[in-house]
């Protein structure tokens, strides 16, 4: 069974739960715009946006429609991967995975793939729409970029996914604990919602060690304006890219010590 066959099976199983329940697919299309109202209405609440636009350098409602998306679709890569042993295993499913011949790398990269498509579709939705109304065309091409760059930061990020699910179900414990941790975490590091280079030099370096963290760095360049030149956008691209390639085989080897694990434990009845 070839990644292809996996990756069919895995669309055909998510995506039948999500067209079978249309509020799923509503939520896709709805949370940007929730979590942006939410955001505006308590920080309009506390003060003025002109104060943000001087400190960030773009209109607020911009900001956090993109920062919603972009945070979809990578935590979403995240969350895909990392509570996905733990749903099998509270089915009772995961002993027939872990003996199945599929392999369990490309099972694993092939889980978040459905649903990043969904949110990458939602984009067309969300943020070019409201770049479209801003900037006009040019805030069209804007949009395309940024749904482009986001599916990049998306994929990279699985490779850190995967080494963090390989050492915290290696090694046992409270998973589920430690991923409502973990997360949080993340997501301050990202640089989603508060820009990386805004952050202190040691939240700055914490950051840059995550692939993702550049790829949302070069999208925030372009909304803001803030050096947006294409040299340091490669750049950007291209630490993330190193980095990818450094964590993958680190996220394989871990993802196989967890599998050699659990074929050692055997069932648990």
């Amino acid at each position: 069974m070839g990644f292809l066959d996996i990756l069919r099976a895995e669309l055909r199983f998510v995506y039948a739960d999500v067209f079978r329940r249309k509020s799923v697919l509503f939520m896709f299309i709805a949370y940007p715009y929730i979590l942006t109202l939410f955001i505006l209405l308590v920080g309009y609440s506390m003060g003025s946006a002109s104060v943000f636009v001087e400190r960030v350098g773009v209109d607020p409602a911009i900001f956090f429609i993109t920062s919603g998306f972009i945070l979809m679709a990578i935590l979403g890569v995240g969350d895909d991967i990392l509570w996905r042993p733990l749903f099998d295993e509270w089915l009772g499913t995961l002993p027939y995975i872990i003996s199945s011949p599929v392999s369990r790398v490309q099972h694993y990269i092939s889980i978040p793939i459905p649903r990043l498509l969904l949110v990458l579709v939602s984009g067309s939705t969300s943020v070019v729409p409201v770049l479209l109304y801003y900037y006009g065309l040019h805030g069209l091409v804007e949009g395309v970029a940024i749904i482009l760059l986001t599916a990049i930061a998306a994929i990279f990020f699985a490779s850190i996914a995967m080494v963090i699910m390989g050492v915290l179900y290696g090694f046992g414990g409270e998973h589920w604990r430690a991923i409502n941790v973990i997360r949080p975490l993340l997501l301050v590091l990202l640089g989603v919602y508060y820009p990386k280079y805004l952050l202190p030099l040691s939240g700055y370096i914490v950051s840059s060690l995550i692939p993702s963290s550049h790829i949302v760095e070069a999208i925030q360049r372009i909304l803001t304006g803030y050096n947006p030149s294409l040299q340091i956008m490669f750049m950007l691209i291209g630490v993330a890219t190193a980095l990818f390639i450094l964590y993958t085989p680190i996220g394989v080897k871990s993802i196989v010590y967890w599998e050699k694990r659990k074929v050692g434990e055997g069932v648990k009845i």
